[in-house]
């Protein structure tokens, strides 16, 4: 090795180590990291309890990585070394070996028979509380419809006992809907876990049978493309910088057909009106909130017209592109989100006349929810 080519590479080696120690103090922060949709460490300055128990320097740590500088190009390039690797997987992401990696998978949460039957237990539960009709239903998981897609070997996947085993656990005052035939390849979002308008409407045709006994149809609508840049959460934790982005669509106008749909929404309890779109979040990175605002605790939706009466839908994120199909069918439409109500289920069902129950999951929603026991109170 020359003098002048060991001189460049200690001088590279410097600049590489001192620069970024430099440019991370002398850069601001930033608190959101749009890429991996995710709020960021800020600093803290140290006390002297801190300093003793060494929080301090775990939450230092966490502070010096989350504002690295040129944080998301290196996760990006991570991302591209992997493939260049041959692997097929980054930071629990699969890629699809089929298109290039365009469709990314996340991890599939796999449970115990125990765990799943006492999660199921609590759905019996409430069937066996109430004296309306309740229905179960989860959504298999992106995995499991697309598995051709999916890479050789792939372990963390939905191989479909999940949803075998919980209907094979569910009690006689509980009806399942299996919705495993329902979903085709156009009803996910490749960088999203969510199902997309199309899925949604699928599953609908499968529920509302099973739930109504028909449906009007005569809401349908060709479908509205509202963004053609909706890039969702398995994206933003894949790395993936080379995926061509999703497309929103809608098929319900805001409404409904007839125009006389109305939403109340419950953020922190108090009732304040809502619709069932939501434009200003097709600007930001969460997109998937566009459909009813996101998450909150309880969201009413009220249509005079319709033919069927009250629905109480005990529901994750997958209920908000739904609820619009829902809608038209039923007179009220009330989602309930379990990580945020502790009032009881029967007292709710009670005290707003409520017709018929659904409680519908993700099948990996459904295996990692700490909430369900509530469905028994």
């Amino acid at each position: 090795m020359s003098k002048k080519y060991s001189i460049f590479i200690t001088a590279l080696f410097c600049l590489f180590t001192f620069g970024f120690g430099i440019a991370h103090f002398i850069l601001p922060d930033r608190e959101f990291s749009e890429q991996e949709n995710t709020f960021l460490e800020q600093f803290r300055a140290p006390t002297l309890e801190t300093l003793r128990s060494g929080e301090f320097m775990e939450k230092f740590e966490k502070y010096y990585n989350h504002q690295f500088p040129l944080r998301d190009q290196w996760i990006q390039l991570k991302a591209r070394s992997e493939r260049a690797l041959g692997k097929q997987e980054n930071n629990k992401v699969y890629f699809d070996r089929i298109e290039g990696g365009q469709t990314l998978f996340a991890h599939f949460t796999k449970i115990s028979d125990e765990d799943l039957a006492t999660r199921v237990g609590f759905v019996n539960k409430l069937g066996d509380n109430l004296d309306v009709p309740v229905y179960f239903s989860l959504v298999p998981d992106k995995s499991w419809v697309w598995a051709d897609y999916l890479p050789d070997y792939a372990p963390n996947v939905d191989d479909g006992s999940t949803i075998e085993r919980a209907m094979g656990l569910c009690g006689e005052n509980v009806t399942y809907i299996d919705l495993r035939g329902a979903l085709d390849y156009d009803s996910f979002y490749r960088t999203d876990h969510h199902w997309t308008t199309m899925g949604a409407m699928q599953a609908y045709f499968s529920l509302i049978w099973t739930i109504a006994g028909e449906n009007s149809g005569d809401w349908y609508h060709e479908p509205e493309l509202q963004s053609d840049q909706f890039y969702g959460t398995t994206y933003s934790a894949s790395g993936a910088g080379w995926v061509r982005p999703d497309s929103i669509y809608t098929m319900i106008p805001e409404g409904g057909t007839r125009g006389h749909i109305t939403v109340t929404r419950y953020p922190e309890g108090e009732p304040i009106e809502g619709g069932l779109y939501y434009p200003e979040k097709l600007e930001v990175k969460d997109k998937y909130a566009y459909f009813l605002g996101g998450n909150q605790p309880l969201c009413v939706i009220k249509n005079p017209d319709a033919a069927n009466g009250k629905l109480l839908v005990v529901r994750d994120s997958y209920s908000d592109s739904l609820a619009p199909f829902l809608a038209e069918e039923f007179q009220e439409v009330h989602l309930y989100d379990l990580r945020y109500n502790n009032v009881s289920l029967k007292k709710y069902v009670a005290e707003n006349g409520i017709d018929q129950v659904l409680v519908l999951y993700s099948a990996n929603n459904f295996n990692t929810d700490n909430n369900l026991f509530k469905l028994g109170l």
